[in-house]
């Protein structure tokens, strides 16, 4: 079982990819977030690294209609 304090607060999902909605890491806390911009700050890289890691097996196609 994981350890919560040596694994940051993140859940991990069966693929062993973060998961982002379940993660603690996430959670907003107000004691520390006083503002929008102060969670933000604290998990906008984490969050972008996170959604890097999920989406690089999938192939994005772009579709336009004529």
């Amino acid at each position: 079982m994981a350890d919560p304090e040596s694994d940051h607060w993140f859940v991990y999902n069966k693929q062993m990819q973060v998961d982002i909605l379940n993660s603690s890491f996430f959670y907003v806390n107000p004691e520390v977030d006083q503002t929008v911009e102060d969670y933000a700050e604290m998990i906008v890289f984490t969050f972008a690294a996170a959604i890097d890691e999920q989406l690089s097996s999938v192939q994005w196609q772009i579709v336009t209609k004529s």
